[in-house]
């Protein structure tokens, strides 16, 4: 009698898990085809989540390596935006960085990346400037690939050289092309180079050191032998004067004032042979 009621309970209890559906088997056939669905649905909501998010939006603009151009015209250039679509963004920064470059002259090359989770980093290089023309009571800004900016200041910049009596044209672009080639620890001891119309040689050059010497040269050597001049004012022991290298290099030191013009005889220049060779 025990034996029946026992089987009776067992099969009781089968058929209650039958249908009240907890077989394991079953369970697990039920969440393989519905976990797969679950998941798209997550990252649905994730993606959605996002896109409504400020972190899919623009947030700050920032700028570094410019030195000359403000950072505001930078921007305005590129076109960023804060709010802006981030993805948009990105995938359009190589034709923005064509329009930064192509828009501002002093810029040379430009990159923009994505700092933090949502800000704008546009990096740039700058052409150095390598001289200023002066322009009646005004200077023009002149850049190492020979571009001559049309923004006028009152007074120059920093410690480039002044251009003077230079007009636009061949003689001015081999100018701008000597000066692209000196390193700019020596064209910061230049405080004016003056075209000299007067002379035989119509690409005579004077120029005026910050120390108080000058230097006699023609434009198509000049690149080649001023670099040397630190060397010969040691030469002539920091003695003031002029430093011919028009054809050779002579030095004519200033006494009472006279200058290169002042009649001096031939023999009394000193030739500074260790640079002629």
């Amino acid at each position: 009698m025990a034996s029946h009621d026992a089987d009776l309970s067992y099969e009781a209890n089968r058929q209650s898990n039958k249908h009240s559906g907890k077989n394991p088997m079953e369970f697990y056939k039920v969440m393989q085809r519905y976990i797969p669905i679950v998941i798209i649905n997550i990252i649905i909501i994730v993606i959605m989540g996002y896109f409504i998010s400020p972190l899919s939006k623009v947030g700050t603009v920032s700028v570094e390596g410019n030195q000359a151009v403000y950072d505001q015209q930078i921007i305005d250039e590129s076109g960023i935006r804060g709010g802006d679509s981030l993805i948009k963004t990105v995938r359009e920064k190589e034709a923005t960085v064509s329009n930064v470059v192509n828009s501002l002259p002093q810029v040379s090359d430009s990159t923009i990346e994505v700092t933090g989770f949502n800000n704008i980093l546009i990096q740039v290089k700058e052409f150095n400037t390598v001289a200023y023309i002066a322009n009646e009571s005004s200077y023009l800004r002149v850049l190492e690939n020979g571009t001559v900016l049309d923004d006028a200041y009152s007074v120059s910049i920093g410690n480039q050289p002044v251009l003077t009596k230079f007009e636009e044209g061949d003689t001015l672009d081999q100018m701008i092309e000597e000066l692209s080639k000196v390193e700019m620890p020596i064209l910061n001891l230049i405080s004016e180079i003056e075209l000299v119309t007067s002379r035989t040689n119509p690409l005579f050059i004077r120029i005026y050191m910050n120390n108080g010497n000058r230097v006699l040269s023609s434009i198509p050597t000049f690149a080649e032998k001023i670099p040397y001049y630190p060397q010969m004012v040691k030469a002539v022991n920091g003695k003031k004067g002029v430093f011919d290298m028009e054809v050779g290099v002579y030095f004519t030191p200033f006494v009472d004032g006279q200058t290169e013009e002042s009649g001096l005889d031939e023999d009394e220049r000193e030739v500074l042979e260790e640079f002629n060779g």
